[in-house]
C-alpha cells in the first residue's frame, strides 16, 4: 500500500504542456464534477463509429451520463432548498444539514427520490414545470437503473436486449442534462444561488 504522500497521480507527474492534466482539490465541487461526467459522455459519443465494437461502451457510456444527472439533480436540490429558506420557507426539512444528510443517507443513488424531490422544489417555487421529453428520459433512465449499480456491473441490470439508436439515446440524455443545468437558473434569472 502507498502512503497518503504518494498516490497514482503524485506518481506520474506532467512532463510537459502536451500531456498536461490537473486535479485541484479546491476547484472539485460536485457541479464540476457533473459536468466532467457529462463531458465525458459526450466524447465517448464521439468516438462511436457504428461498429460492432462499439457495444462494449454502451454500459460505461450509460454509467457516466447516469452520473452527471444524478449529481446535477442533487445540485439542486441543494440550492431549491435554500432558495425556499432564503424566501422565508422555515420548513426543518429545508435546513442545509437536514437536505445533505438526506441525500446522502436517505435519498442516495435513488433517481425516483432525486426526481420527485427536485419535482416538489420546482413546484413549491412555482417554477416552470421540466419539459416532458426531459421528464419521460429520466423516468426512464430511473426505471432502467434507479439504484445506480446496473450500468456499474455485469449482470446487474434488468433488461433485455435491445437494439437502440445510439445519437438518439445520447442526444436524449444530453437534453436531460441540459435541462437539469438550468433549472435554477430559470429560478434566480441566471444569478445562482447566494450561499453566503
Amino acid at each position: 500500500m502507498t502512503t497518503p504522500a504518494t498516490s497514482l497521480f503524485s506518481a506520474h507527474p506532467s512532463t510537459s504542456q502536451s500531456s498536461l492534466i490537473q486535479f485541484n482539490k479546491y476547484m472539485m465541487n460536485s457541479a464540476l464534477i457533473a459536468v466532467g461526467y457529462a463531458d465525458a459522455a459526450r466524447r465517448l459519443r464521439d468516438s462511436y463509429r457504428a461498429q460492432p465494437w462499439d457495444d462494449v461502451m454502451l454500459l460505461p457510456f450509460m454509467f457516466v451520463w447516469r452520473q452527471a444527472i444524478e449529481l446535477a439533480l442533487k445540485n439542486n436540490i441543494r440550492d431549491l432548498a435554500e432558495l425556499r429558506r432564503q424566501d422565508g420557507d422555515a420548513d426543518p426539512v429545508l435546513e442545509r444539514e437536514t437536505v445533505k444528510k438526506r441525500l446522502q443517507f436517505k435519498i442516495g443513488h435513488d433517481l425516483e427520490k432525486l426526481i420527485e424531490e427536485q419535482r416538489t422544489h420546482v413546484a413549491t417555487l412555482e417554477l416552470p414545470s421540466i419539459p416532458e421529453d426531459v421528464v419521460q428520459t429520466l423516468g426512464l433512465l430511473a426505471a432502467l437503473d434507479n439504484s445506480g449499480t446496473g450500468f456499474r456491473y455485469a449482470g446487474v441490470l434488468v433488461a433485455p436486449s435491445a437494439d437502440i439508436d445510439f445519437q438518439a439515446i445520447a442526444a436524449a440524455l444530453d437534453d436531460a442534462f441540459r435541462l437539469l443545468q438550468v433549472v435554477v437558473d430559470a429560478a434566480t434569472n441566471g444569478e445562482g444561488v447566494d450561499w453566503s
